[in-house]
């Protein structure tokens, strides 16, 4: 039997909403609850706060291979190595998501790259903009991360990621402290998700201790292809992200990824209300089989600086401008008994009696322009950067 999958929920967002984007999320968090994460595209009127003054940057991929840990599943997992053997090749045929996984098992591909870097505490984002400029830097501190004050927001910081190739590889991993997190795609080839949320956790912990209980499911050790999820029916969602597009992801979820191209990324870590109140923040330090937590507990959250009554007026001063909507999550839960791609509707485009896989957009979207902002035309690709300012 295989499980249920469909795409994540797909939003579009305006200038204004995007200027208040943790509101934007809160409002719409029961479809990041149910799905584990959702994909946000930017309409004309969007402004990025991207950086013009620019310097090469320059990034290695890291010593690793992904290793095949037995014949019986498609289950990989993760091997740092001295130095990356010439002999090893990438597939340049990797273009979708069949050609990835069938090369990643075929019997003659033993050991894989992950052929990816990471670059922490750099950004192609600038910190000092106008307001109405979208800027990935304020997203902790206009979060529920402001009510632990600069020593907690100053440990968050914006982390640049490299895919140098097609079929370059994120294995699983959840944020730090199973906290919500935001990834943008800059430019380059379109990365394809698989989300995990984080009420299936046990059930793939069942499966990964059959072959070894010492993996951890948060630090990206392991890399699973989706054929074992739907043979033992765990719950995940599919998302392909492009250029000029945000995937949020819902605290505790878990994410894997590969890519059709090289490409640039950028996400950082932020916090709702939901993230303490729903156990999140205090499940993470079981949850770990690994090293990697004890090594970093030194950073970890003090949670009871998450008060109930502070969280009660952070979300009146913050987020009480936010009305609720339940038709989002009526239909989110309507759909998900179907297997079919799904874009949650604010408003549709074309009725859904005429496609099942409708495009949708927010409400009264129209009245956010003006006539002239109406017929431009907005160049994404000539806003994208790929290098950092020093």
């Amino acid at each position: 039997m295989s499980s249920i999958w469909m795409d994540v929920p797909t939003l579009q967002v305006n200038e204004n909403q995007l200027q208040n984007f943790v509101s934007f999320i809160y409002k719409n968090e029961q479809i990041l609850k149910e799905f584990g994460a959702m994909k946000i595209q930017l309409n004309d009127s969007c402004k990025l706060s991207l950086k013009k003054r620019r310097n090469n940057l320059i990034l290695v991929p890291r010593n690793e291979q992904i290793v095949k840990i037995n014949n019986d599943e498609n289950i990989y997992s993760l091997h740092e190595v001295d130095h990356i053997d010439e002999s090893i090749q990438q597939s340049s045929l990797v273009i979708d998501e069949h050609d990835f996984w069938s090369s990643l098992s075929s019997s003659n591909n033993k050991q894989r790259l992950t052929n990816t870097s990471t670059l922490p505490n750099k950004s192609f984002f600038q910190k000092k903009i106008h307001p109405s400029h979208f800027n990935i830097h304020r997203l902790p501190e206009q979060s529920l991360l402001q009510l632990g004050g600069n020593k907690v927001t100053q440990q968050f910081v914006p982390c640049i990621r490299r895919a140098h190739g097609p079929g370059s590889i994120s294995q699983m991993t959840t944020a730090k402290q199973h906290l919500f997190s935001i990834d943008y795609h800059h430019e380059g080839g379109a990365r394809h998700w698989y989300i995990i949320p984080h009420y299936q956790r046990k059930s793939l912990q069942k499966i990964i201790d059959r072959h070894n209980s010492s993996f951890c499911l948060d630090h990206g050790q392991i890399l699973i292809d989706p054929s074992v999820l739907d043979n033992n029916r765990i719950r995940y969602h599919r998302i392909i992200q492009r250029s000029n597009e945000l995937v949020v992801i819902s605290a505790g979820t878990l994410t894997q990824s590969f890519t059709e191209n090289a490409n640039w990324s950028e996400s950082i870590e932020f916090a709702l209300p939901s993230w303490i109140e729903d156990g999140h923040a205090n499940a993470s330090i079981p949850s770990c089989r690994c090293n990697v937590f004890q090594d970093s507990s030194r950073d970890a959250i003090d949670v009871t600086l998450f008060r109930h009554e502070l969280i009660q007026k952070y979300i009146t001063f913050n987020l009480s401008n936010i009305t609720d909507d339940k038709s989002i999550s009526l239909k989110a839960e309507n759909m998900m008994q179907t297997n079919e791609k799904l874009i949650i509707p604010l408003e549709p485009i074309v009725p859904p009696s005429q496609s099942s896989s409708t495009t949708w957009v927010t409400p009264s979207i129209s009245s956010y322009f003006s006539e002239e902002d109406k017929n431009k035309s907005v160049d994404n690709n000539a806003q994208l950067q790929y290098e950092v300012l020093e």
